[in-house]
Order: structure tokens, then sequence, then C-alpha cells
């Protein structure tokens, strides 16, 4: 089964970059947003944690339903378990990271409503790969303090997992709304959200620790960024789970303004000039 399906992606590709396609280049401006063990559950106390997100990226339309798209998004993820209510109890834990964000999409535009010399509204769905890099960090003091070499769930010691890595791959999937303005210039709206394959995107996980185990093994440090809540072990349970009940994601809420370069032919022959409809 998997060498026809192999077969059949590379003819896809083959013919699709072989054929006239046209090609835009745009800017993204928008937010990110983060979702996991330390939002909330309650959407609307989503809106603090909003955080301002911009990107680049490249679309070549193959054809009227299908167009692929390359991009890098740069956005800024927090979580703050203050602003948790009700949910696993107040466990003194927050994050901020940096997102960087490189991802080949398709999309499958559903139907096209308008004039093609006028305006077109086309509503579209979208998925893909991803791959991006992260970087927890959490305050203490007043400084700033990164998480992933601390080890707060004693990641590198016997019985634990391995420290995660700050490059990981993604699910995009989402969809989203674009304005065609006679072929030339499109101004899409669209809220796309990334399926991740790790749970420490906010350095907090389901998994079972030993607060000692993290003192003795990794430092005065990393226990008391594990569980700041813990002052004397002697008289606390010193085993307990951070977080656990949602998966990590993030998400990003973006404005796109994007302008149609022209007809690129077989394997990158350009023809730039007047936009042709497509």
């Amino acid at each position: 089964m998997k060498k026809p399906l192999l077969l059949a992606v590379v003819l896809f590709f083959t013919y699709s970059f072989s054929s006239a396609q046209f090609a835009e280049l745009g800017l993204a401006g928008g937010t990110s947003l983060y979702s996991g063990d330390l939002s909330p559950e309650e959407f609307g106390v989503y809106f603090q944690e909003l955080n301002p997100a911009y990107g680049l990226f490249g679309r070549f339309n193959i054809s009227k339903p299908f167009s692929l798209r390359v991009g890098i998004t740069q956005g800024e993820l927090t979580g703050d378990d203050s602003l948790v209510r009700d949910r696993d109890g107040v466990r003194g834990l927050s994050f901020r990271t940096a997102i960087t964000d490189i991802a080949l999409t398709g999309e499958y535009n559903f139907v096209r409503i308008g004039d093609e010399n006028g305006i077109q509204i086309v509503p579209y769905i979208t998925g893909g790969v991803a791959v991006y890099y992260f970087n927890p960090e959490t305050e203490l003091d007043g400084e700033f303090i990164d998480l992933q070499p601390i080890g707060t769930e004693g990641q590198g010691l016997p019985g634990y997992e391995e420290p995660y890595r700050l490059a990981q791959a993604a699910v995009p999937v989402g969809g989203g709304l674009k304005f065609i303005f006679s072929n030339r210039i499109t101004i899409g709206f669209e809220f796309v959200g990334r399926r991740l394959f790790t749970d420490y995107l906010d350095d907090v996980s389901g998994n079972e620790i030993n607060y000692l185990d993290i003192f003795e093994g990794n430092g005065e440090l990393a226990a008391r960024l594990s569980n700041p809540l813990i002052a004397d072990p002697d008289d606390a349970d010193v085993v307990y789970r951070r977080g656990g009940r949602f998966s990590d994601w993030y998400y990003f809420g973006m404005v796109t303004l994007s302008f149609n370069l022209g007809e690129v032919g077989s394997f990158g022959n350009k023809g730039y000039g007047c936009p042709t409809n497509f």
C-alpha cells in the first residue's frame, strides 16, 4: 500500500509543478494563543493570553480548488496558573516562550463566489506539516529562567524521560476566508491550530514525579520551579502530577495580505506580467 501511495504523491507534485501556476507573496499579522495544562477551561479567559504574531508566506495556486503554501511565522505563547479557576487547583506555575514556525500546507478552496474581474469570496480549509522551535521560560525573583535545561520533571534522571527537544514537528489544521480583488490582491482571515507531539510546550506534563528525586538529582532550583508550593518536603506530598488533563496546542489567528506575482511556468520558468485568471 505504501508504494502506490508514494507513487501517487510523486506523480501529483510532478504534474503540479510542471504545469502553469500562479504565485503569490504575502504578509501575515495577528495573534498567537496557547492551549494546554496552564490554560483555563473558560474560553473567554483565553483572551488574557493573546500575543502578537507575524509572518511571511508564498502561495502557489495549482488550480482553482487547490493551493500550496509555505510560510514562516513568529509569535509568543504564555500561560499562567493564576488565571486557572477551579480546575486542578493553583500550582504556582507559569511560562512564556517565543515560537518560530515554518509550515508547508495545502489549501482546499470550497467555492469561489463573485466575479473574477471584481471581488471573489473564497472559504477554505488548510492542513499540512510544520516544524517549530520553542524555549519555555518562567520568572523567578524578577528574572526569566530557561526551563528545559533544568529538568523540572526529572528529565535525564534514572526512571524519568530524557530532556525534550526544543525543535519539533507539528500538524497544522484550520480554515479561513479569502477575498480576492481582480485576481491581483488577496486579503484573508484565518485561524489555524497546531497539533503537537510533545506535552512540554509549557514544560508541564501529566507524568508522576517525586519532589525529592528532582531536588537530589537536578538541584534545588529545579525542585523549586517544579512545585513552588512546597516549602518543606517533610510536611508535603512529594509525589505529584503537575498537569495532564489537556494536550498542548498553539494557534495563530491571522489577517493575510498577498500579491499575485504572475504565472510560474514549468519547473520555475517565471512569466511575470499582468496576472491571468486562474
